[in-house]
C-alpha cells in the first residue's frame, strides 16, 4: 500500500513539473500574414515571442491582429488569429467588434500556411513556431 501512495505522489508531481515547464515556455514565431478587408490590403514579415496562450497584437489600421498560441500533445501546436476593426478613442486604440476568429494546428519548427476567408475578411501567408530554450 505504501508504495501505490509513493507512486501517486511522483505521478502528481512528475505532473505538477511537466505543467510547469510548459507554463515557463517561450515560443518563437517567425511569420508573414496579410490581411484583406474591405479593400485594404496590409502584410506584415516578423518575428515575435510570446508565452502560451498570451495574445500578440498587430496594429494593422483599420484592423488589430491578435495571434496566440497554446501546445497540444507532443510537438503540436494551436495558433488562434483573430480580427478585431480598430476603433479609435482620443490618442488610444481599442478594439472593436471582431471580424475573424480561426484556429490552425501546426507542428512546431515547420511551415503553417494561413489561409481562410470570412465574410468580407481575407488572411493568407505563413507561420513557423519553435519553442526556445530558455
Amino acid at each position: 500500500m505504501k508504495i501505490f501512495g509513493g507512486g501517486l505522489t511522483v505521478l502528481a508531481a512528475a505532473t505538477l513539473v511537466a505543467g510547469a515547464a510548459q507554463a515557463a515556455e517561450i515560443f518563437r514565431a517567425h511569420y508573414e500574414i496579410s490581411v484583406t478587408t474591405a479593400g485594404t490590403d496590409n502584410t506584415v514579415r516578423s518575428i515575435f515571442e510570446t508565452r502560451p496562450g498570451e495574445a500578440f497584437t498587430l496594429d494593422l489600421s483599420p484592423n488589430i491582429v491578435a495571434m496566440s498560441v497554446r501546445r497540444l500533445e507532443g510537438e503540436s501546436y494551436e495558433l488562434l488569429v483573430t480580427v478585431k476593426q480598430a476603433k479609435a478613442n482620443g490618442r488610444k486604440l481599442e478594439d472593436g467588434p471582431v471580424l475573424f476568429r480561426h484556429t490552425y494546428q501546426g507542428i512546431l519548427g515547420r511551415p503553417l500556411e494561413l489561409k481562410s476567408e470570412t465574410g468580407e475578411v481575407q488572411v493568407d501567408g505563413a507561420i513557423s513556431v519553435v519553442v526556445l530554450d530558455r
